[in-house]
């Protein structure tokens, strides 16, 4: 996965106090540019989907597959966040990370085997060179798996380089692709949504969009 993408997007600490500090003082939570308030809420449907399927159970194993703690940062009005534990994979993290609020950051893929209730990728899978990477995660108590804000394409998958950003290229997969590897999970494709398509690389080419996705355990 790209080094850069990592280093730029998971250490705006900066901004991550100001959503805690805006949501320790107000009632509703903070009202984020662009797509965001849409992801962060089809990420809080999602969470309470796995706790209602897992029984209600005290405590709920989530995956972060390659986030950061801004995706969390702006939660707290949304949902009760004490029913889970969220663990954020980025092997580019100088050392493991907890903290309070039931957030840990963790490099070791061999963690990646733990059981999972719900995986969240967020827009992660565009840095995978091969989807089968993926194959490193244990997916049998999986319940849940959300994708969010990353280009697939409806043709054949491709590289390009960011159109934001010289620097970082895109992994453009398959979305049918990615729909085979999840069914042969036995995970289930139930919902499907577009983002704006900015930053996206030869997207009329390769009939190219920026999709949410939302798979089930059958």
């Amino acid at each position: 996965m790209n080094i850069f993408n990592w280093d730029k997007y998971n250490s705006n600490l900066k901004l991550v106090k100001k959503l805690i500090n805006y949501n320790n003082k107000y009632k509703f939570n903070y009202l984020e540019n662009g797509i965001y308030n849409h992801i962060r809420d089809l990420f809080c449907l999602s969470l309470i989907q796995t706790f209602q399927k897992s029984n209600k159970r005290k405590k709920i194993n989530i995956l972060d597959y390659g986030s950061n703690l801004l995706t969390y940062s702006n939660l707290a009005n949304k949902i009760n966040l004490n029913h889970f534990v969220f663990s954020i994979y980025d092997p580019f993290s100088k050392k493991n990370i907890s903290n309070k609020r039931n957030i840990k950051i963790f490099k070791d893929k061999e963690r990646l085997k733990n059981k999972w209730d719900m995986v969240n990728f967020g827009s992660s899978i565009q840095y995978l060179e091969n989807i089968n990477l993926l194959n490193k995660i244990n997916f049998k108590s999986t319940k849940l798996v959300l994708i969010t804000h990353t280009p697939f394409s409806l043709l054949k998958s491709y590289v390009s380089v960011q159109t934001n950003n010289k620097n970082l290229y895109q992994n453009i997969h398959s979305f049918n692709d990615v729909v085979k590897f999840f069914k042969k999970k036995g995970l289930e494709l139930i919902f499907k949504s577009r983002n704006q398509d900015r930053f996206i690389s030869a997207k009329k080419k390769y009939n190219t969009f920026s999709l949410n996705l939302l798979f089930i355990k059958k």
